[in-house]
């Protein structure tokens, strides 16, 4: 076992002179040498300040240069970095610092969320802010410490908790995801097994997935730095300037979720010679528009393959050809999966040839997380009779292979994240001019899915009655990814004879509702 900061020393031994990381806002570039030392100095000023191995640092920045240097140090020390999503509200980011006993943190120059997080904190506890001076907080770029100071690295045990992710929970905070040492280094060689990614410093990666992602952290950062790439950071996402980098670096590696690729498709300055240079072209998530599909795969060079996993698993299945077959997809390597049925008899109670299941997939293997974080009721639900139950419906072909179908719960995918609809519901619940709700998820070709807020009531203002309660929603604790992005105003929600709406129901009546154009369902964003 090989922990991810010790993967990236090796790479820096081979090539120590090969550019590793390149700052799109100040077209800095580290060589592997220089980036070691770097590392090294921040890890340094860490160090003084406390954090030690076993430290819980959260970071809640977007992908920038400062983000990807604070990560590597902390992994020099072997402390445990807890990557928050950085589009969080401050109040959510200082619940999970809370939560999550955590002893320092680097954020955003923010001055609202630097006194929120910091008082969840010990006292004394260090915070470091990137971007500019926040009272209450130490600028990032002068935690350095001096030559010499850091004592040589140590190898962590393999059961050792290396990161903290996090992913949406049914209410209240998302759940903590535990990911061990040894999980590492095999979720960055099943980038080679299943994305066909090659070792060598021909790699150069777009770095626009959020390292708050396990994309964006394990399939492209850490592969980039491990694979001796280079790492070519885009601190906020702009198909326009995406699209010139691609081709004047001559990028080879994109791992994006459908909504990215759609967005570099449709910038204006888009043309499929500025392409020309990806060799590998992976994307996450479950759906995608199959005509842009079609157009990845005809108008850019190389291989487009789709890959499919969670937080938890990292890598599930995938699809090494998926144009024509999008949602079709087999076990990966490092993976055993069964469907088996809902409500069945258990974990060998398994689908038969055309009937639909449930996916399950070896909660053994070293790719695995260890656990939620203080949650033993959510992991134990999850993770049963040493299988990780994805939540995800499958049918099951003939071949062998398995199609996606839905969820067995009414979680929300869109735009990569996920997000669940009773977090929202909650929300909506408190506007004075709702009084019954309920969120759904419907097809779209640019998100996947997207939010849909069903409102009880038809009103001649409903588009003025949506646009208030949006505006409501952007004010609320609600993360803005959440908030509703349609609504729509029903007589009456439709209800089981135990009186609790029949979700599926209604979300066949929203989809029937935006096919026919109608006047009571209104896009807001």
């Amino acid at each position: 076992m090989h922990a991810g900061y010790e993967l990236v020393w090796m790479a820096a031994e081979r090539t120590p002179n090969q550019f590793a990381i390149v700052d799109d806002r100040t077209e800095r570039r580290l060589t592997y040498r220089e980036l070691i030392v770097e590392v090294d100095m921040l890890a340094a000023g860490m160090s003084a300040r406390g954090i030690k191995a076993g430290s819980r640092v959260a970071t809640a920045l977007p992908t920038t240069f400062e983000h990807c240097l604070a990560v590597l140090a902390l992994m020099r020390l072997n402390a445990v970095p807890a990557l928050l999503n950085f589009r969080l509200k401050p109040e959510e980011i200082a619940g999970l610092c809370q939560f999550c006993d955590i002893e320092g943190a680097v954020l955003r120059d923010d001055p609202v969320l630097v006194e929120t997080v910091a008082a969840q904190l010990p006292k004394g506890a260090p915070v470091w802010t990137v971007g500019g001076n926040i009272v209450g907080a130490e600028n990032f770029a002068d935690c350095r410490g001096q030559d010499g100071s850091l004592k040589p690295y140590k190898k962590p045990a393999d059961t050792e908790a290396a990161f903290l992710f996090f992913t949406s929970g049914t209410t209240g905070l998302p759940k903590a995801v535990v990911l061990s040492h040894r999980a590492t280094e095999h979720r960055i060689l099943w980038l080679s097994t299943q994305g066909g990614l090659r070792q060598g410093v021909h790699n150069r990666a777009l770095g626009c997935m959020p390292l708050s992602h396990v994309i964006g952290f394990y399939g492209v950062f850490l592969t980039s730095l491990a694979f001796n790439g280079t790492f070519f950071v885009i601190s906020e996402f702009n198909p326009v300037k995406v699209v010139d980098l691609i081709d004047r670096e001559q990028l080879t590696y994109l791992f994006c979720v459908p909504t990215m690729f759609s967005a570099m498709t449709s910038a204006p300055n888009y043309t499929p010679n500025k392409f020309s240079s990806v060799e590998l072209a992976l994307y996450g998530g479950i759906s995608i528009d199959p005509d842009l599909l079609k157009i990845i795969d005809r108008e850019w060079g190389g291989n487009v393959r789709h890959i499919y996993g969670t937080t938890e698993t990292m890598c599930s299945l995938s699809n090494s050809d998926p144009v024509g077959q999008h949602a079709t997809l087999r076990a990966a390597y490092y993976t055993r999966s069964r469907l088996i049925r809902i409500n069945g008899d258990g974990v060998d109670d398994v689908v038969a040839v055309g009937e639909q299941g449930e996916l399950i997939v070896d909660a053994t293997v070293d790719t695995i997380f260890t656990e939620y974080l203080n949650n033993p009721e959510a992991t134990a639900a999850k993770k049963r009779d040493g299988w990780y139950f994805t939540g995800d419906i499958f049918l099951k072909e003939a071949n062998g292979d398995i199609t996606l179908v839905g969820r067995v719960d009414d979680m929300i995918r869109s735009g990569g994240e996920s997000i669940h609809p009773e977090e929202v519901e909650v929300v909506l619940q408190e506007h004075q001019a709702i009084t019954a709700v309920c969120v759904v998820g419907i097809p779209d070709p640019k998100w996947g899915q997207i939010v849909v807020a069903c409102v009880k009531g038809r009103t001649t203002a409903s588009l003025k009655t949506a646009e208030e309660i949006d505006a409501y929603c952007t004010g609320s604790a609600l993360a803005r990814f959440k908030r509703p992005k349609a609504y729509y105003f029903i007589e009456n929600l439709p209800k089981n004879a135990a009186d609790k709406v029949v979700r599926h129901s209604l979300r066949d009546i929203v989809i029937a509702a935006q096919a026919d154009h109608s006047a009571d369902f209104h896009l807001v964003a």
